[in-house]
Parts: structure tokens; sequence; C-alpha cells
């Protein structure tokens, strides 16, 4: 869930996939109302709304499916909550560690930022597809943010620059 939030749904890790609550989910409207601790001390932030992705409606639905009537939040991890919100705000709750370590045991390496990298990946799909200030609304960032921290050039930039199809990397 964890994974789903952050890759196909752009959420910040911990604050925002650990504050997600069944009940900020509107099934019908295809929508979040993502809850924002990082910046709801800035006027008229808070909460955001953001689309259920196709990619990520799958993997809630499933989820509520198994956790929905157990738990009042998405990620069902009372343990990982209460490692990182703390009296002082929210702080690392080593979901990194864990993560490496799944990836590592599913045969994948990890790679840098994986956090980050979820997000930036997110943010560049969705820019090739809605408009800059949209996406940044859906995500929480700003323009400037955006442009500084998320957004990526990848192989098919190049591919598409250079009018050929994209070349398959072996790894």
């Amino acid at each position: 869930m964890i994974l789903g939030l952050s890759r196909y749904g752009g959420l910040r890790t911990p604050s925002e996939t650990l504050s997600l609550r069944w009940e900020d989910i509107d099934w019908e409207m295809n929508r979040m109302s993502i809850p924002e601790p990082k910046v709801e001390h800035h006027e008229g932030r808070g909460i955001r709304s953001c689309p259920i992705f196709p990619e990520l409606r799958p993997i809630l639905d499933e989820a509520f499916e198994i956790f929905g009537d157990k738990s009042e939040y998405v990620v069902a991890a009372p343990q990982y909550r209460a490692a990182a919100n703390t009296a002082m705000g929210w702080k690392n709750s080593n979901l990194r560690t864990e993560m490496t370590r799944l990836l590592r045991r599913a045969g994948v390496s990890g790679w840098p930022r994986l956090f980050h990298s979820m997000r930036a990946s997110r943010q560049t799909e969705l820019q090739r597809e809605f408009p800059l200030h949209v996406v940044c609304s859906w995500l929480g960032n700003s323009p400037r943010i955006a442009q500084q921290s998320y957004l990526l050039v990848n192989e098919d930039d190049f591919a598409k620059a250079a009018g050929v199809a994209k070349l398959m990397v072996e790894g």
C-alpha cells in the first residue's frame, strides 16, 4: 500500500501515506482528500484533493477489501505511525530500510532516494498528460519545486526527440 500510494498517488512518505484514512477516499468521485502535515502551517493548506489514478484504484480496492473494516487508516500499520508521528511532528520512521529489505527479498535492487524517486516519476508521468499547475495541485507542490526537484528526463524523452522507438535496455 505504501508503495502504491507513493508511486501511483505521488504521496509524501511517511506523513501523507500514514495519515490517509479510509474516510478520505471518495470512491464515487474517484478522489482522495490527502492530509498534508508537512505544509498544514501554510495559509490555505492542510488537505488537498487528488484523483484516484487508474493504476492506484485496484491497489486501494484490494486493501479496502482486506483492511477497510479493520483499520481507520489506509496503511494499516500502527507501528509505522507511532514511530513517525511524534510530539515534535513527523520524522523518518525507517520505511526506506524496510522497503529496501523487501525489495532485496523480491530480487529487485534498491535505488537512491527510494520514495522521492517514486514521487518524481509520478510527477513526470502526469506532467506529460496534464498542465503543470494541475499536477502540482494534485501532488501538493509548486511549479518551482516540481521543476527543481521532481521533473525528470528519461529514455522516452531521448527516443521521442530522436524520432525512434525506445530501445530496450538490458539490465
